[in-house]
């Protein structure tokens, strides 16, 4: 299924040197009591949002100092903070603490109210639906349950970079490839990819105060492997990862995984990946001569969004190039 122009993701954008349409857009689009403080002549503060999928991806710039409190039901929200002399005060749960140029912080959670200030910045957020971090721990095998994150700052610089290289990547893809991004297997896997950069970054319940269960290594057995196999065989082009495969293997995600190391030499998403290519390449053997199927859409509609890789993967499995194939036809 190829997604038409009006599904692909394209910006909304606000700008404006008004205090009260400021207050007013930015509430709408956070769901948060903000007080806008003066702006000075000529100062303005723009805002552009991607919605993709499930989740968000904004960039903002203030020319002015903003208080906010955050209200229940709020996605996740991770800003990283820019611009030389800007800052941020954020407290939650009786801690207060302060941000400055390349810092990362978790702003907002949902049932976890807080309040800050942040004035001239510009801010790059991400928003994630709670279903999508426990989706994501739930595929690493990670105890279930809802996600809390206990601290408003990555666990380390290393990973604070993590988490921005993740957002860049996934700010790329989205700008740049706008006719892969509108894909739903792409949409889904960029989502899986934020959920669990964040789950890795900042400290929480699932990754940081617990271990993961051991796999019952009984369960890695041929059979566990033929059920997983069968249902991704059946299921290539639905939306599905580690969490929907084990669950029709009737295993956990983690000994899922050891069954595939242990009798396939690979991993679940790896076989996945192997029978989407497989798809891929039927595709692109069976378009027809003017029929406008490109490599993009065609590597778009299988879930793989960064076109290099792709081209990659293809060149190593079939000893060709994707566009080699496509002329050929």
């Amino acid at each position: 299924m190829s997604a038409s122009a009006s599904d692909r993701p394209s910006p909304v954008e606000f700008s404006s040197t008004d205090p009260e349409a400021v207050r007013a857009f930015l509430d709408a689009a956070y769901g948060a009591r903000l007080q806008v403080h003066a702006l000075a002549p000529g100062e303005s503060i723009t805002h552009c949002r991607y919605e993709v999928g499930a989740f968000t991806l904004d960039r903002m710039t203030l020319a002015a100092d903003i208080t906010y409190r955050s209200e229940p039901q709020q996605p996740l929200l991770v800003s990283c903070l820019q611009g030389r002399g800007c800052w941020l005060e954020h407290s939650r749960r009786r801690a207060s603490e302060r941000f400055g140029p390349g810092d990362v912080l978790l702003i907002s959670q949902p049932d976890d109210p807080c309040i800050g200030r942040v004035s001239h910045a510009r801010l790059r957020t991400v928003g994630l639906p709670p279903g999508s971090l426990a989706a994501a721990a739930a595929a690493a095998g990670l105890p279930e349950g809802p996600v809390r994150f206990t601290d408003s700052r990555p666990v380390s610089p290393d990973l604070a970079g993590y988490w921005k290289r993740a957002v860049g990547f996934v700010t790329a893809e989205i700008t740049t490839h706008v006719e892969v991004a509108a894909q739903p297997l792409v949409v889904s896997g960029l989502t899986r990819l934020l959920a669990t950069a964040a789950l890795t970054a900042f400290p929480n319940t699932s990754t940081h105060h617990h271990g993961p269960a051991a796999p019952k290594l009984r369960d890695a057995t041929p059979a566990t492997v033929r059920r997983a196999v069968a249902f991704i065989d059946s299921h290539p082009d639905a939306d599905i990862g580690l969490a929907e495969m084990a669950e029709a293997a009737h295993v956990s995600p983690r000994a899922l995984q050891h069954a595939f190391r242990r009798h396939m030499d690979t991993t679940p998403t790896g076989y996945l990946r192997r029978v989407r290519l497989a798809h891929a390449h039927q595709d692109l053997l069976d378009a027809a001569p003017g029929s406008g199927v490109t490599v993009t859409s065609v590597a778009g509609r299988w879930g793989f969004a960064h076109q290099g890789r792709f081209a990659a993967s293809y060149r190593a499995a079939y000893g060709r190039t994707p566009q080699q194939t496509l002329r050929a036809t």
